[in-house]
């Protein structure tokens, strides 16, 4: 991710450690307005200035990006194909872009960024160990439903740069510190069996981004109900055995 992104995640509150049978407040498990809700909202007549216009039009470039690489795959997909389907010329789209390469990087810059409710939830919940893990496996697997998410998933870091690989690894290292902590801090409160914190973050985002494979919307089930189902695969394994209905 690039740097002038990654204060934003960063900024978290420190770490809580909280009573396992704490309660949530309602307020804190209200997610904020995604990136798209928020910028699609103010496309128009509202918007006053030429920065706030050219913000929208590149946010639309990224999202029809992200369909065609999701939808055909990074390699097979030009930049003419690009401009038609956004209906305009391949020059006019150098105005916000660079280049392919450029146009996945703030694809998975975006994606990111989706991301970071999910923990800034969690955290400000001041709940157990488990409990938090539970708001960011929720939040976090809903935006695995996006397209940004979707494509960092399916193009992955393989087609960039390394430099542009360079830029995005210290957040996706952010992000597996922060669940690991979560499990350690679960583990530490007993409200989470002790276990590898390593293989069960692995294992956790494993679950998450295979999503982006088979999910399609209008499917037998919403978002959260499969964030939901997917967080209770791992409820079970990591609650201690006493905590366990019908535990003996």
């Amino acid at each position: 991710m690039s740097n002038r992104y990654l204060p934003l995640l960063l900024k978290l509150p420190p770490m809580k450690t909280v009573k396992r049978n704490a309660k949530p407040h309602p307020a804190t498990l209200d997610p904020s307005p995604s990136p798209a809700e928020s910028s699609t909202a103010r496309w128009g007549s509202e918007i006053q200035s030429r920065d706030e216009q050219g913000g929208l039009k590149r946010f639309a470039i990224l999202r029809t990006a992200a369909e065609l690489f999701n939808e055909r795959g990074f390699y097979e997909t030009s930049l003419n194909d690009l401009a038609k389907r956004l209906n305009v010329t391949k020059p006019s789209l150098y105005y916000y872009v660079k280049n392919k390469d450029d146009i996945l990087l703030q694809i998975l810059n975006q994606a990111v960024i989706e991301f970071t409710p999910a923990m800034t939830l969690a955290e400000q919940s001041g709940m157990s160990g488990l409990e938090k893990l539970r708001i960011f496996v929720s939040q976090y697997t809903k935006a695995m439903t996006g397209v940004f998410a979707k494509c960092m998933v399916l193009s992955g870091l393989g087609p960039l740069a390394q430099s542009s690989r360079d830029e995005l690894t210290p957040t996706f290292r952010l992000l597996d510190t922060f669940v690991r902590k979560l499990l350690e801090e679960g583990i530490q409160d007993g409200s989470i069996t002790p276990c590898d914190t390593k293989i069960t973050a692995f294992s956790i985002f494993g679950a998450m981004h295979w999503l982006a494979r088979w999910y399609r919307p209008g499917g037998e089930l919403n978002a959260q109900e499969i964030a939901d189902r997917v967080f209770a695969l791992f409820e079970f394994g990591l609650e201690p055995i006493e905590s366990r209905p019908n535990s003996f």
